[in-house]
């Protein structure tokens, strides 16, 4: 028991009715039962068995006590944890009333901005912290925001103490009063320095890379020769980003033409397949090569940087007008069946039959191949993993088509 009140009056409770039983019996000696039970006299009876209830309502008033102390002690300790975790959390929190003026903001985030707690609770508004675009940002959300109650994934740029400005991803929730008006905001505020670092890197490159493919932007049918000395140096291009990856993409070709011969396609569909089936990993040129040669499981923030390399393979062959049959192919050639897979989440009929087959070859040959994380499979075990993710992750007409083809090879 923690709390000494309710030991207190539990014990005066015990006491006073021994000392009340203790006083009788040296009054009655062998006469105390009757006398105490007696119901002669009607007010002496109910005061005698008042008496005799006393230690149990004491005991009763002091373990509601007790279980009262250890609530407020257990309330304590987690507002102590909540405290704790608000102000040490890894990401900034403010809180801002209907003006904008903030209320709250925990330690991280007066240190991601550089100043102290008096400067800004209660006497800065969110908005003196704004660039121009992120006010105009604000004013067209904030009303959204108070009417809806949440808003996500929204970014500013706030201006620090040092007048440098500082990049950051907002996420918020509101608070209303019983009559459904705002009181202020909840609000994380999370650094995004390094991701708009390597963005910049990465827009960088892809500009860079774009400049140069303008100016090879020339007709196809004249330069049919440049054209094919292009994709070569493209995939010589991807080549040399790692040399786990050498000859993968003409690898994947080899498989891809197999099954699309298998599965008597036409000769311009083919064609397209060839090109496309060279070409699905020219958006690995913006990805870092110590994430694609790392030996070690990769982490969140990575695989979204690797699962970029569709999307940006699309972007980066969107300025050729000749490669624009290629586009859908290189971008869904890594969605799933099931709809699972990336960057669209397509499924079934709504992924393109070529970026179908390019699935199938592109898997097989990873599987048949060493990586830093994992060594390559017998080609039977891979035929078999194929088969076991047929109609989840693959199209099991290709599969099917695959297993005949794999033989004549």
């Amino acid at each position: 028991m923690k709390s000494k009140l309710a030991i207190v009056i539990i014990l005066s409770g015990w006491l006073l009715a021994i000392s009340y039983l203790f006083n009788n019996y040296l009054k009655y000696r062998d006469q105390i039962f009757s006398q105490i039970f007696s119901t002669s006299q009607g007010y002496d009876f109910f005061f005698n068995i008042l008496i005799a209830a006393i230690p149990f309502i004491t005991t009763v008033i002091g373990y509601l006590m007790n279980e009262r102390a250890k609530l407020l002690e257990g309330y304590k300790e987690s507002e102590e944890k909540y405290r704790d975790f608000y102000q040490n959390a890894p990401d900034g929190y403010h809180s801002i009333g209907p003006d904008s003026t903030i209320l709250e903001a925990n330690d991280k985030w007066l240190r991601m901005l550089g100043y102290k707690r008096d400067e800004v609770v209660g006497k800065i508004k969110l908005t003196g912290l704004l660039t121009d675009d992120g006010l105009k940002s604000f004013s067209d959300t904030f009303s959204e925001f108070k009417q809806k109650g949440f808003i996500e994934n929204i970014e500013y740029d706030l201006k620090r103490k040092d007048g440098t400005t500082l990049p950051v991803l907002i996420n918020d929730t509101a608070l209303y009063d019983k009559d459904g008006n705002f009181l202020k905001s909840r609000t994380i505020v999370r650094d995004i320095t390094e991701m708009k670092n390597k963005e910049k890197k990465l827009v960088e490159s892809r500009s860079a890379f774009l400049n140069m493919l303008r100016d090879l932007d020339l007709s196809y049918r004249e330069l049919k020769g440049l054209y094919e000395s292009l994709i070569i140096s493209f995939v010589n291009a991807i080549d040399a980003k790692s040399p786990w990856t050498k000859g993968h993409a003409d690898r994947v070709t080899h498989y891809a033409m197999a099954i699309a011969k298998e599965l008597g396609l036409k000769e311009k569909d083919m064609d397209t397949l060839r090109t496309a089936a060279l070409l699905h990993d020219i958006g690995k040129i913006g990805t870092y090569e110590v994430i694609l040669d790392k030996p070690e499981r990769l982490t969140i923030e990575e695989l979204d940087l690797v699962k970029m390399h569709p999307v940006k393979g699309e972007e980066i062959l969107r300025p050729i007008s000749q490669l624009k049959e290629i586009l859908s192919v290189i971008r869904s050639h890594h969605e799933r069946i099931d709809g699972e897979g990336y960057p669209d989440g397509l499924k079934g009929d709504e992924i393109p039959f070529l970026a179908r087959i390019i699935a199938v070859a592109d898997a097989f040959d990873s599987m048949m191949s060493d990586r830093p994380y994992k060594s390559k499979l017998m080609e039977e075990d891979a035929i078999a993993e194929l088969k076991r993710c047929s109609g989840t992750q693959f199209d099991p007409e290709i599969v099917e088509a695959f297993s005949r083809a794999i033989v004549k090879l």
